[in-house]
Parts: C-alpha cells; structure tokens; sequence
C-alpha cells in the first residue's frame, strides 16, 4: 500500500497540538455571540407589558408579534458580533497558510535560507516550528553532500594530472574515487525520489 494514502481518523483529540486551544477559541466565540444576544434580547425584552397591552390590544394578536422586532435585532446584533469573531479567528488560520503558500514556491526552487515565522497569536503557531525544523534537516544533509561533491570535484582535478602521478598514488586515487562515489550513493539513498 503507498505511503500516500490517508489513513480514516479514528481519534478526533489530538495530543501535543493546538487544537485545544482551537476548541476553547471556538466555544468562547459561541459564548461571547450567545451573551451578547441574550443580554440584547433581555434588554430590549424586559418592557412592561401592561402598557403595550392596553395601547396594542387590538394589533398585537400573539406574544410573537410584540417580540418579533427584539428577536430581529438580537440576531442582526449577533450576526454582526459572530461575523467579527470569525473574521478574525479565520484569519489566524488562514494568514499562515497564506504565508507557507507563498514561502513554498521557494523552499521548492532550492532556497533553503527560508525561515517561516507566523503572528504571535496565529493559531496554527506549531507549524512554523515543524516547517523550519524540515528546512534545517534538508539543509544539514544538503551540506552533507555538498562536502562529498567537494571532495569528488578535488579528486577529479587530480586525474587531470594522471600523467604526474605513480602507479600507486593512481590506485589510490581510483580507490578515494570509487570511496567518494560510493558514499555519495549511500546518502542519496536516503532521499526518497
């Protein structure tokens, strides 16, 4: 089976991650949206109803039609609070994701100096972390194999100048030649192309 495919989430509480702190930002939004509509709701509610019912009596059919208008304002008002907090919890997510999408196109041409850093109060603020520490790991074993390169491009500027040397210091040159070459497949092979 590929390394590919994605697996069915059987656990919906992630450990050592953000989520908690999702979670709580999402039910503090609900709670912030549910105050404030029902303290609206309570305000624009708590009438005395003797006098609406003597001035009204013959309009107002049902209990309904005298709390239509508060209830209509309550959920503009909470409408209006809910679009804020989610304008800016989205953001918090969306903002990284928008900056690793632009970050990316270079990490893929080969920059590895990239550094990502997100907002303090980003809610996906781990990822930078696991991103960075995937350009630091790259960048180790890229130096890794620029040193073997290195050393191979040496030995090559001594075979331009074969005719100089001993058979022996030949032997040995072949020998170094066929070393470099060999671990330079061996740490390619940990790369999975």
């Amino acid at each position: 089976m590929s390394n590919n495919v994605i697996a069915k989430r059987r656990r919906f509480f992630l450990k050592d991650s953000s989520q908690p702190t999702l979670i709580l930002k999402v039910y503090m939004m609900l709670l912030v949206v549910m105050c404030s509509s029902g303290g609206v709701f309570y305000f624009i509610g708590n009438k005395n109803l003797t006098q609406e019912f003597f001035k009204a009596h013959s309009v107002i059919e049902t209990t309904m039609q005298l709390l239509l208008p508060a209830l209509v304002a309550v959920n503009l008002i909470a409408l209006l609070v809910a679009s804020f907090l989610v304008i800016s919890f989205s953001h918090s997510i969306a903002g990284p994701v928008y900056r690793l999408k632009n970050l990316s196109g270079r990490i893929a041409k080969g920059d590895l100096t990239v550094v990502v850093k997100f907002r303090e109060k980003d809610a996906i603020q781990e990822l930078s972390k696991v991103i960075n520490d995937i350009i630091m790991g790259l960048n180790s074993r890229l130096k890794n194999l620029e040193g073997s390169l290195t050393e191979l491009g040496n030995l090559s500027d001594k075979v331009e100048n074969m005719n100089a040397l001993s058979p022996e210091d030949l032997a040995n040159l072949k020998d170094r030649i066929l070393t470099v070459s060999s671990e330079l497949e061996e740490k390619m092979k940990e790369f999975k192309l």
